[in-house]
């Protein structure tokens, strides 16, 4: 008979070697995701206090590992792509996916010391168990940037003195099962090391979901082209820069390094395999061809593919130089309007917005207010306005840094956020507003959450947009939308902010300008998570 998972969290282990974990697990409530993960975790740590020992621990481990892949998967989109804060809900499913990750980590941990000390069966399989640790460093790193939280950056050190102690021992490239995420279902630790790292170099906190999912994919297979050394095999030449290196000694990520600059604690990271790779793709997708006969995974369909791999090719193979200094402005306050609707009600100065080729029924209120006042009062405006339910937030301003600003979201705001949101900013009561979009997200330890908003040049104009050709509307309706100005001492063209899924490039679209005007998209600009901004002819 198979072993019946516990009743409740919390209660005792229910095997005592693997054969005994398989049955258990197939036993599980897969009906209740989150009661089959808090088994999980309670068996997890009744493993990790010492039972079953040896050899059959670390099967149990690498049963658990498939399990809690299926059981993260299942409950991944409870948390990712979400816009923050999370719901408490929501919040409690990340909290024990990480805790799952923190105890795998913890296992491998403890059955790597018994190898070492007991030299005996179990000791066979240690590259397995360190590759297993720097994997489970990795996937707590990035299920922290799923929500865009800070992480403890002694992760780091973990991190690297994983891979420092692979590599003193002659284990970094021996190669081992790794069945979840390597393409051919083989992996080590220098490739798995090279995964995490880079995978953090690709700045997180400025990437959305589906971003960052093309970004994993591309590393399952590209990965490998990178290698990690103590000494490159072609020494620079002074005053050179490699693009990225690693400093074992340091809790932090890559950086850029000076040749003249380096120690025995540091490792060079060799990206020209990787370089090769993304330019090739770069030069196909520049050609017109699509992401498919590149040998992009299917992942690149979904984002501006072109956009995201010269970016990454920036960061991982140019030497992106550090970023300057923020500066503490006098300004301690922003005002903000998130999503077009209500953007353009506020920049219309409080307008409720109305089909600009249609008279509207006026309302009972507004006849008699004609009727004895000649105009519409502005106390019955501002009733009509009430329905709308539109309100502005005050964030704090953190710094501010050529043109971007960090604001600090307040207490008391309503409103989620998340990387790609159009906004509209003002500084002080009397100001215009600007429009701009979160370009970063991060959420402190404390739950604080921290925005980038990086502003467009120009004051917005309010227009009323739509699809030109009737076919391809979702409704007849007029849309708002804004126009900003060509600014040609900073060679800025004049452009569009529109809803999503009007602006395709060599798409119509009709702007209202005291009649409809037909225009057509020439380039995107922006794709944000809920507007475009383009130009057009």
């Amino acid at each position: 008979m198979a072993a019946t998972p516990p009743n409740k969290p919390g209660a005792g282990i229910a095997f005592s070697d693997a054969k005994g974990c398989k049955e258990w697990l197939a036993g599980l409530p897969l009906t209740n995701i989150p009661q089959a993960q808090q088994f999980v975790l309670d068996a997890l740590r009744a493993i990790n206090r010492g039972e079953p020992g040896g050899l059959e621990r670390l099967k149990c481990l690498e049963l658990m590992r498939d399990k809690i892949a299926f059981l993260q998967g299942e409950q991944r989109s409870r948390y990712f792509g979400k816009t923050l804060p999370l719901s408490s809900i929501d919040h409690a499913a990340w909290s024990i996916g990480r805790a799952l990750l923190e105890e795998m980590e913890t296992g491998y941990r403890q059955c790597l010391t018994l190898a070492e000390v007991e030299r005996g069966e179990l000791s066979r399989h240690r590259a397995l168990m360190m590759q297993r640790i720097v994997r489970y460093l990795g996937a707590q790193m990035l299920f922290h940037a799923m929500v865009y939280r800070r992480f403890d950056p002694a992760l780091w050190l973990r991190l690297h003195e994983q891979f420092a102690a692979a590599e003193r021992d002659g284990f970094a490239d021996e190669r081992v099962k790794d069945s979840l995420e390597s393409e051919d279902g083989v992996s080590s630790v220098h490739e798995a090391y090279v995964h995490v790292v880079l995978t953090q170099a690709a700045y997180l906190s400025e990437m959305t979901a589906p971003q960052m999912d093309l970004l994993e994919a591309l590393l399952r297979i590209w990965a490998r082209k990178v290698r990690v050394f103590a000494d490159p095999p072609v020494e620079a030449e002074s005053g050179a820069a490699f693009p990225l290196a690693v400093d074992f000694a340091k809790p932090i990520g890559a950086r850029p390094l000076h040749a003249d600059d380096r120690r025995p604690t540091h490792r060079v990271l060799d990206v020209e395999g990787i370089s090769r790779s993304i330019r090739r793709r770069l030069k196909g997708l520049q050609a017109g061809e699509e992401p498919v006969s590149l040998g992009l995974p299917a992942e690149a369909s979904a984002i501006d593919t072109l956009a995201q791999l010269s970016r990454l090719h920036k960061l991982w193979c140019e030497g992106a130089p550090p970023r300057p200094p923020a500066k503490i402005p006098d300004e301690k306050t922003a005002t903000l309007a998130f999503g077009l609707p209500e953007i353009h009600f506020f920049v219309t100065g409080g307008r409720a917005f109305e089909q600009p080729d249609k008279e509207r029924e006026l309302t009972r209120q507004e006849k008699d207010d004609l009727a004895v006042f000649g105009k519409v009062t502005e106390r019955t405006q501002q009733l009509r306005v009430a329905d709308y339910n539109f309100e502005l937030e005050h964030w704090g301003v953190v710094d501010e840094m050529l043109g971007a600003w960090r604001l600090l979201r307040p207490a008391t705001a309503s409103k989620g956020v998340a990387i790609g949101r159009i906004l509209a900013m003002r500084l002080g009561d009397a100001a215009p507003f600007f429009l701009g979009h979160v370009q970063a997200l991060v959420q402190e330890t404390d739950g604080r959450i921290v925005i980038t908003v990086g502003l467009f040049p120009g004051k917005p104009e309010p227009i009323a947009v739509r699809a030109a050709d009737s076919r391809a509307r979702q409704s007849p309706q007029w849309v708002q939308a804004f126009r900003l100005p060509a600014l040609e001492r900073l060679g800025v063209p004049e452009s569009l902010v529109l809803p999503t899924g009007i602006g395709s490039r060599g798409r119509g679209i009709e702007v209202w300008a005291g009649g409809a005007k037909e225009s057509t998209v020439y380039e995107v600009l922006e794709r944000g998570t809920d507007f475009d901004r383009v130009t057009v002819f």
